[in-house]
């Protein structure tokens, strides 16, 4: 009866280390290094488009759903650009939050950016706290 006890009770904390392990792996782009670029010259790469021209554009699902609009480029402690915010979610713009997206997650279709992302996929990213 103890053995089983004990058991369960290992099983029990091996679980909750598993689920802490997935929240942290489950916030990609939230690194506390990133910070807003403030050079509008900047090229991001691979998009070969600067800064300024980034921002403002439009962002759609696979499926040509507009999901929200670029408001920052991000970039990490080597002060390349790696990410972007998204004002997503709400309704004519109250209630929208800044989401993370990586360039990775994004690609240039014409004058918009496209990802493979869903909408609710996108809502749920890390938010941007600038």
């Amino acid at each position: 009866m103890m053995l089983r006890q004990f058991l369960l009770g290992a099983a029990a904390a091996l679980s909750m280390a598993g689920i802490a392990a997935a929240q942290q792996a489950a916030a990609p782009g939230a690194a506390p290094d990133y910070r807003e670029v403030k050079d509008e010259k900047l090229v991001v790469q691979p998009f070969n488009l600067t800064v300024d021209q980034i921002d403002d554009m439009d962002v759609h699902a696979g499926g040509g759903e507009k999901i929200g609009e670029i408001d920052e480029v991000l970039m990490n402690a080597a002060g390349q650009p790696v990410a972007v915010t998204v004002e997503a979610g709400g309704f004519l713009g109250i209630g929208a939050r800044e989401v993370i997206l990586t360039l990775d997650q994004l690609r240039l279709d014409g004058q918009r950016f496209v990802t493979s992302l869903t909408r609710a996929q996108v809502e749920a990213l890390p938010q941007w706290n600038d």
